[in-house]
């Protein structure tokens, strides 16, 4: 009875995932077209602004169509993801202690922190700094005579887009085991402080695999990523203070 009643509830749960990702298909294919005005909106606007009137083009009749369903789907697996994430950690809640619970809960929160941080982190600067530096080359300087006019494909423009989120998001979700690793120490802050400097070196390097290859974009990312280490390690030994 025992294995029916986790049977039964997997599959619950399962049906629960489908619709909630059916949903939310539905929705988005209902709103398609500002789903692709919010995915090109903010990059057509600095392209138009600094180089002129900005356009997509597209070589396929179904091209059209194809962007739509990659976006849909792109979205829809986003919610998936999470809903997913909830449901295991519910799942698993009953077979738990309640410390193995709440340590479970934080990981998934700090998981979550980190996927919302970096999608605003994604949308509002690294994108469209990696968008502009690209562009910038549009312009000849020493070649006055040869103009070059960038035309984007639609779909080349997603496969870039989504491409690099997904590259951003795994990037930042390896912060997961920076938070693991402090809360792991959080009574011995003395190896903290001894590796201090191997984190710079690791926030350095991940701004430089995570921007574009400009030293702006790389500098006020790793000062980003370093004042949040920082951050961090004072909320350590402020807790730990006032525990004493």
């Amino acid at each position: 009875m025992k294995i029916y009643s986790y049977y039964l509830e997997i599959k619950n749960r399962l049906a629960l995932l489908l619709l909630s990702w059916s949903s939310t298909v539905i929705i988005n294919y209902i709103y398609r077209e500002v789903l692709l005005f919010t995915f090109t909106k903010q990059n057509a606007y600095l392209h138009s602004y600094a180089y002129g009137l900005f356009y997509f083009i597209f070589t396929d009749v179904t091209e059209i169509f194809s962007a739509y369903i990659t976006i849909i789907f792109f979205v829809g697996n986003q919610v998936l993801v999470l809903y997913l994430c909830y449901h295991l950690l519910i799942f698993t809640a009953s077979g738990l202690y309640k410390s193995e619970y709440n340590y479970l809960l934080f990981v998934f929160k700090i998981s979550l922190f980190l996927f919302f941080l970096a999608m605003m982190i994604f949308i509002q600067i690294v994108f469209p700094l990696s968008w502009g530096f690209f562009l910038s080359f549009q312009n000849l300087t020493t070649l006055e005579s040869l103009t070059l006019h960038f035309e984007a494909k639609l779909s080349e423009y997603l496969d870039f887009y989504i491409t690099f989120y997904y590259i951003c998001i795994m990037y930042f979700q390896t912060f997961l085991l920076l938070a693991l690793f402090v809360d792991y120490f959080k009574n011995e802050l003395g190896i903290i402080k001894n590796l201090r400097k191997f984190f710079y070196f690791f926030f350095v390097l991940f701004s430089t695999l995570a921007t574009p290859p400009d030293i702006f974009s790389q500098i006020v990312l790793s000062f980003s990523l370093i004042f949040g280490f920082e951050i961090l390690v004072f909320y350590l030994i402020l807790r730990k203070a006032l525990i004493r």
